[in-house]
């Protein structure tokens, strides 16, 4: 069975290489695995049975499919990786958007996203790589993987691992929290009560900082069911519509959440 992109993805560390300059910061990369393919056919249909894949296509005699990971608030592709499955390769152009912390890494993630695809294929029969060159491009993959392996790399792992696990209790709060709160009377001194309550929060609201009233974005989602009243957040927060469009599209880009 294909293992799932996103979660093969998920095993790779997260490191703190050196990133170049911000005046040579590159927006995209590019990848290429030389082989050869069965025929365009064959390969869409290989394709066809994968999720993950949008925009499958053909162009010519190649094939075309892309993997979107977040969009903008209009739709359009942000963080993805575009294919072009060839009788002689396969390419891969991948974006690197500003809230990508590091373009090493994201190349490292694109090349193994590329490398499983390449696999899935191999494995159905409709593409054979070419040995010496997939062997060269990972000897490369692992070199530069090898520059992540620093002290500081483990010592960031370490606090992340500390603070997964604080995460976890306060999950564990939380839920406990929301069970005693079910369990209130709703008699009218509860009522007055959550009424102060609000009215305090509104207070607090007026003064959150971006990091905060995205916190507070994703609250209200999750407490209705996936969907958010811009209205009577906006009232609920005491902002503007035109701040809450700003912090939508920046979660959107980030792929925090996915605007229908």
């Amino acid at each position: 069975m294909m293992p799932d992109i996103r979660s093969v993805l998920g095993t790779l560390g997260k490191g703190a290489a050196p990133e170049p300059a911000a005046a040579q910061r590159p927006t995209d990369g590019k990848l290429r695995v030389k082989g050869s393919g069965k025929g365009a056919g064959k390969i869409k249909e290989a394709l066809h049975s994968l999720s993950i894949f949008q925009k499958l296509d053909n162009e010519g005699e190649a094939v075309t499919a892309m993997i979107i990971e977040s969009t903008d608030r209009n739709k359009n592709p942000h963080l993805y990786i575009d294919f072009k499955f060839k009788n002689d390769g396969v390419e891969a152009k991948f974006s690197i958007p500003p809230e990508v912390p590091n373009p090493s890494m994201r190349k490292l993630e694109a090349t193994r996203t590329l490398f499983t695809v390449v696999s899935f294929l191999e494995a159905r029969g409709v593409f054979l790589p070419d040995r010496n060159d997939l062997y060269q491009k990972t000897m490369e993959a692992f070199d530069t993987a090898a520059g992540f392996a620093s002290m500081d790399c483990m010592a960031m792992k370490y606090r992340l691992d500390l603070y997964s696990a604080e995460n976890t209790n306060f999950k564990g709060e939380l839920g406990r929290l929301k069970v005693e709160k079910e369990g209130l009377n709703h008699n009218l001194m509860d009522l007055e009560r959550r009424c102060q309550e609000l009215e305090e929060r509104v207070h607090t609201l007026e003064g959150l900082t971006d990091s905060e009233l995205d916190r507070e974005i994703i609250r209200w989602v999750e407490e209705h069911n996936g969907k958010l009243n811009p209205e009577k957040f906006c009232a609920s927060a005491n902002i503007g519509g035109k701040r809450l469009e700003e912090r939508l599209d920046s979660l959107s880009k980030k792929g925090v959440i996915r605007l229908a």
